[in-house]
């Protein structure tokens, strides 16, 4: 949902039920891409792990080529700034925390929803203050949070993407950028692996 949109009123008779089947499978959608990310942010930690404790054991126990060992330890140090660097991307609550701020600084512009914060605030002085999307109406509130959840997934994409690491600013962004990290901390670790072996060999010889 972009700056520029407002909350359009539910139309008189919205079927609610449809609303709340529309807003499930948002959120089902919504957690579908919660839970790929999740998947592609944990393989981001063991990997230099692993790829750390076979270096130390190559260089403690092994024979291995200096020149090697020092190419290893490059690569481990590249490991280790991709998986902190793709590791600490934007999580759902951060990208649901901006959008949210978005939707209430336009809500708060409408007459209807400043005077209804303005009778609950009456109504109940001591009480936490309601937030803008609080007062909307039972129909009005769906919409606005599917607007939102669709916004936040982003609907659009059709295919996964490559995507070097940048600002994101939608679960699908936030997965494809993940999955590209894995994918280079992996590389990364077939060459350390590589390149353990190959100096384990030459220092064999």
């Amino acid at each position: 949902m972009t700056g520029a949109e407002e909350v359009a009123p539910a139309p008189p008779g919205a079927d609610l039920e449809v609303l709340k089947a529309v807003y499930r499978r948002t959120c089902a959608e919504r957690d579908r891409l919660r839970d790929a990310r999740g998947h592609f942010a944990r393989g981001l930690g063991p990997a230099p792990a692993s790829a750390g404790i076979a270096t130390t054991v190559a260089a403690t126990f092994g024979k291995a080529s200096h020149g090697c060992l020092i190419a290893a330890l490059a690569l481990l140090g590249v490991m280790v700034a991709v998986s902190v660097a793709y590791g600490g991307l934007p999580t759902y609550r951060h990208l649901y925390g901006r959008r949210i701020r978005e939707l209430r600084d336009r809500l708060r512009t409408r007459p209807d929803v400043a005077a209804a914060l303005e009778a609950e605030r009456g109504a109940s002085p001591g009480a936490w203050p309601a937030h803008p999307e609080d007062v909307l109406s039972e129909g009005e509130w769906y919409r606005a949070m599917i607007a939102l959840e669709r916004d936040l997934y982003s609907d659009e994409e059709e295919r996964n993407r490559l995507r070097l690491l940048r600002r994101v600013e939608t679960l699908q962004e936030g997965l494809d950028s993940e999955r590209t990290g894995a994918l280079i901390v992996q590389a990364l670790w077939v060459a350390v692996i590589a390149l353990l072996v190959a100096g384990v060999i030459a220092g064999a010889g």
